[in-house]
């Protein structure tokens, strides 16, 4: 389970040890080792800078994860198998097709930012600056109809 950055955290443990297993239904570890799970990466800390307005709505759908978990169950959701997790969530998102929408767009863009991840990706991790990235050049004869279109906009006054 991932410790809280936060002790008052608008999430609690309970709440915490099923987003983990939420977390790795998202970007599930690699096989291999190579690639983490989403649960490795600091997701809660990033949710805690980069989306606290989205934290009461998430810990409300990780506590109805858990209600359907016991009601069907009869134990809590990170205690379930993968194939019985991945249904209570298919089962939601049915019923409220924004069912943790959020959390998983969330949860892409704090993983795409782990140096780890990089790593499996076969990039080096660093800075852009100063030695930069190459940036293939691309072919800016496909905006010729846009410039040819002329100006479709007022000027501000």
């Amino acid at each position: 389970m991932i410790a809280s950055p936060n002790p008052a955290s608008a999430l609690t443990a309970a709440q915490l040890q099923t987003l983990d297993a939420v977390l790795n239904l998202i970007v599930p570890p690699s096989a291999d080792g190579r690639m983490p799970g989403a649960a490795e990466v600091g997701v809660p800390a990033y949710l805690y800078i980069e989306a606290a307005d989205a934290l009461p709505v998430l810990g409300e759908e990780l506590d109805e994860l858990e209600r359907r978990a016991h009601a069907r169950y009869t134990r809590g959701y990170a205690s379930l198998e993968q194939v019985e997790r991945i249904a209570l969530v298919e089962e939601l998102r049915a019923q409220t097709p924004g069912f943790m929408n959020r959390l998983a767009m969330e949860t892409l863009a704090c993983y795409y930012q782990h140096d780890r991840v990089f790593e499996g990706l076969g990039m080096e991790t660093r800075p852009p600056y100063p030695k930069g990235y190459e940036v293939v050049q691309g072919d800016l004869s496909l905006l010729d109809p846009v410039r040819a279109r002329g100006k479709i906009y007022r000027d501000a006054p």
